[in-house]
This record gives structure tokens, C-alpha cells and sequence, in this order.
């Protein structure tokens, strides 16, 4: 069996090739010549030049691929076209390709994003019904993605899953918020309580290889999540007891991260990469709920997480000391 992984080199992708390795498939990956490939490295796979955004360069490695895992995307960017280029017509053009190239493909499996679904408008976790309503450059570009993908799945054997936020080995976002419980800070931003869903990164990677194996899957989308809803605070307690250290309450004022954010983009404009911190961001934290329900996804096609946050965090921690990301106790 051969596939192909689009950001095969990321957080989520390189995990998802070792996972698909051990499962005996012929991994392809697309890469770009700036690409770090640190995570590929001694790994049995393939790597081949090619870009979502570069039609050219996609038709060889669609036209041998068996499945296709459409995992590249980029979240922060400095201009909001950059979003819609990668994260709308890289699917549009890789879609196109596939069907032009390699109509009879056994499965895609389009990963998208809980942003593109947007915040939850009530106490109840958003599920698939829920009108679409993403609020970032981000969200909204990966709903447009997704149209695209919807519209080849009448084509094409295409499933959409929407993770909340990932997290474990290799994550650098969500890694700002361990760096600071290390240094024995707490934050919380604003005065209400705010939630969230969350899923361990090899979590993921199961339903992704459970929406690829089945047929019923093909034109749904999913959200996938651990089946929990948390509050900041219960993810700030987990990673300080994975820590087994001690913190102290940061209270964060809403407005102060927007200052910050300012000050994020501002530096961001004299360097290369765009704001870890920026103003699209946080629209983002200002929400009470990114509660998801993956009630969906279990009764449809029976997925199961293994991990829970005490778990996830314990193992994310352990990975993080070992690398040296943060220092060991």
C-alpha cells in the first residue's frame, strides 16, 4: 500500500509517516527544498520535491499513491492571502490533480481544523450540525479548504476530520504554556473561566488511519477529540503535576495580551516568520468555549482515545525533558 503525506515534515505529519510505517505502507513524502526534515530523519520513507501550492510537482507522487493523507497547512502567517494559498487552493490543486491523475485513489483523509468550525456558541460542545462560523484568517481558510474538499468527495473518496488542539511530542505552540508552568507561572487570561477540547497527537494519528480504512467514512466530517472538555485550569493543573513542581497564579488581563500581541506583530514585521502572538490569536483566546463532541466519530466508526490529559501531559513533559525543551527536575 502506498501514501502519500502532505506536511509529512510537521508536528502532526511526522508522526502520522512512523505511525504509517508500522503499519507497512510505502510512505511518500512531499517536501519543499526549505524544508527541516529533523523529524523524517532515519525513517523509511520516501521524499520527493513537491508543493500543494505547485500542480507540476504534485502529479508523479498523486499518480502512485494508494491513499493520500492531506496534512499540510500552515496556521500563522503574516498576510491573510497566505492562509487562503496554502490552506484553500493547496487542496483545490491537490484535489484536481488526484482526479486528473489518479481518479480510482482508494481514500483521502483531508485534515482540517475545529477553527474552521469556530468557537462553541453555547455550553454544549459543537458538533457536526452546528452552522460553520470560524472568526480567524486561519478558521476561515480552512472552512474554505474543506469546500473544496466536499466538492471533489462527490468525485473523490474524501473524509474530513477536525481536531481541537493537538498536543504532545514535537508540539511547539501549546509548548509556550509548559515553558511557563516550568518557570512557575500559572496564567490565566481574563476572569471567566474558559474551555476547551483537546487531543493527544497519537490519538489523532488513530483516527486518521480509522477514517482511511473506512469505506462509510467517505464525504463526513468529523470532529475528533480525547472526549473530555476542560478548562484552562484543569490543563494548567495536569501539566504542573506531569512537572511535579510548583506554580504561582498569573492573572492575565485581556487587554494586556492584546498589547502584547501588537508588540508581537510589530517585531514579527522586521523578521522572517510571522507572530507566535498576533492578533489573530488572540481573537482565539478571548472565546469561552472550543468544547468539540466526537460523539460522531465513536458511534460511526467505533474510534477510541487512549489518552486522557493526566496521560497525555505526562507523557508530552517526559518528551520535552528528554530533548531538552525544558529542564530536567
Amino acid at each position: 500500500m502506498k501514501a502519500l503525506v502532505t506536511g509529512a515534515t510537521g508536528f502532526i505529519g511526522s508522526h502520522l509517516v512512523e505511525s504509517l510505517i508500522a503499519k507497512k505502507y510505502e510512505v511518500i513524502c512531499t517536501v519543499r527544498p526549505t524544508s527541516d526534515l529533523v523529524w523524517l530523519k532515519g525513517l523509511n520513507c520516501r521524499l520527493v520535491q513537491g508543493d500543494i501550492t505547485d500542480r507540476e510537482s504534485l502529479i508523479a507522487p498523486v499518480r502512485e499513491a494508494e491513499y493520500i493523507f492531506h496534512v499540510g497547512g500552515i496556521t500563522k502567517a503574516k498576510k491573510e492571502a497566505d492562509y487562503y494559498k496554502i490552506n484553500a487552493d493547496g487542496s483545490r490543486i491537490l484535489y484536481e490533480v488526484c482526479l486528473e491523475h489518479n481518479p480510482g485513489i482508494k481514500k483521502i483523509v483531508h485534515l482540517s481544523s475545529l477553527a474552521a468550525g469556530g468557537a462553541a456558541l453555547t455550553v454544549r460542545p459543537r458538533n457536526e450540525t452546528d452552522t460553520d462560523s470560524p472568526l480567524t484568517y486561519y478558521g476561515k481558510s480552512k472552512l474554505e479548504g474543506e469546500k473544496y474538499a466536499l466538492q471533489y468527495s462527490k468525485l473523490l473518496p474524501i473524509t474530513i476530520l477536525r481536531p481541537p488542539a493537538v498536543y504532545g511530542p514535537r508540539e511547539k505552540d501549546i509548548f509556550f504554556y509548559f515553558q511557563l508552568i516550568s518557570k512557575h507561572l500559572k496564567p490565566q487570561l481574563g476572569w471567566n473561566k474558559k474551555y476547551l477540547s483537546m487531543i493527544y497527537v497519537s490519538d489523532l494519528v488513530n483516527a486518521i488511519l480509522l477514517a482511511a480504512e473506512a469505506p462509510k467514512s467517505n464525504g463526513q466530517i468529523y470532529y475528533v477529540d480525547d472526549g473530555c472538555v476542560y478548562s484552562w485550569q484543569d490543563l494548567s493543573m495536569e501539566i504542573q503535576r506531569a512537572m511535579q513542581t510548583w506554580t504561582l497564579p498569573l492573572l492575565v488581563p485581556e487587554w494586556l495580551i492584546t498589547v502584547a500581541a501588537y508588540i508581537g506583530e510589530a517585531w514579527a514585521s522586521l523578521t522572517s516568520k510571522p507572530a507566535l502572538l498576533n492578533r489573530q490569536k488572540i481573537i482565539e483566546l478571548k472565546q469561552k468555549s472550543w468544547a468539540t463532541s466526537s460523539e460522531k466519530i465513536r458511534n460511526e466508526l467505533g474510534f477510541q482515545s487512549e489518552y486522557d490529559l493526566k496521560k497525555g501531559c505526562t507523557e508530552t513533559v517526559k518528551w520535552y525533558r528528554e530533548q531538552g525543551w525544558i529542564k530536567q527536575k
